[in-house]
């Protein structure tokens, strides 16, 4: 099977074959992102520049899956950063041959941009959740516009919000993802905030927290060596996540989890029922009766 790697994957998508649909990142391509190693992979890695992969090369690889793994597979995730950006005749024919070649699948997913989203009609939508995509992964990373502008996201809070309700109303889930840090201190209050209430108005079947870490060559590495940018420390951290999480308010279950490695507290629950009880976690972590995981065991 081919694999242009560095390979991403969500933490949720441990236990599923990678398959990779798409290389790189089409906004990284596009100069977006600052924070994100895409941005630097994309002009320093000439195998993982953007690009689409053949329909005939994808289906190949899913194929000598089949034949290697058997047909018994429970789950596919088509790489790489943003496989909604295919055609959707070509994301459903390799959703469809998915499904034909492993028949007990659960569920096919991808990483999709906010733009991938608004590109494509309600119609379009529909018929890539008949085809069987399942699941959307989608990086809101902030909800305050300037914390975006600032990283050059090339997309506004409105725009994911947008998008995310339109592929939930197309009868896809969506897990959305945040950056902790992502503001530096100056922005971290607006931040939370901010992120908080653009969580609420997606109303994602999932939720989850990440914490920014530093990917040498990125222009946020650029600032923070020239002093223009710092790292939150582990309280603050977990101040902006306490804030996050407290303006959250959905009407629907809500899975959330900061399971990621780059997080130093990992926290599980559902919202809004385990509110409380992940606010009084939160406190306890910064009031050190919980342990928190060392700076040297991130991303680990």
């Amino acid at each position: 099977m081919y694999y242009a790697e560095p390979i991403y994957r969500p933490p949720s998508e441990a236990r599923s074959l990678l398959v990779q649909a798409t290389v790189g990142c089409s906004t990284a391509a596009g100069g977006h992102c600052y924070f994100c190693g895409s941005w630097l992979f994309d002009r320093a890695v000439p195998a993982k520049r953007f690009r689409i992969r053949p329909v005939d090369e994808i289906i190949a690889d899913l194929e000598e899956a089949r034949s290697d793994y058997g047909s018994g597979l429970r789950r596919i995730f088509f790489l790489d950063s943003n496989a909604l950006i295919m055609r959707t005749a070509q994301l459903a024919e390799i959703t469809r041959a998915a499904y034909r070649l492993f028949p007990g699948l659960d569920r096919v997913s991808v990483y999709a941009c906010a733009t991938d989203i608004e590109r494509k009609s309600d119609e379009e939508l529909r018929e890539l959740r008949e085809a069987g995509l399942r699941l959307l992964y989608i990086g809101l990373e902030s909800g305050n516009e300037e914390v975006l502008e600032l990283h050059n996201k090339g997309i506004t809070a409105a725009q994911n919000v947008a998008a995310c309700r339109r592929a939930s109303e197309a009868g896809l889930e969506t897990s959305v993802t945040v950056i902790l840090g992502l503001g530096g201190p100056e922005r971290s209050k607006a931040h939370a905030l901010d992120t908080g209430r653009a969580v609420s108005a997606m109303n994602p079947d999932y939720f989850g927290a990440l914490t920014l870490m530093v990917v040498p060559g990125t222009p946020v590495h650029d600032w923070i060596e020239k002093g223009d940018f710092r790292l939150l420390n582990q309280e603050e951290v977990l101040a902006e996540l306490e804030i996050m999480l407290g303006e959250i308010d959905v009407d629907r279950e809500m899975v959330f989890r900061t399971n990621h490695a780059s997080n130093y507290l990992p926290l599980k629950g559902n919202l809004p029922t385990d509110k409380k009880r992940l606010l009084d976690m939160i406190r306890k972590a910064r009031e050190r009766k919980v342990p928190l995981r060392p700076e040297g065991l991130r991303g680990l």
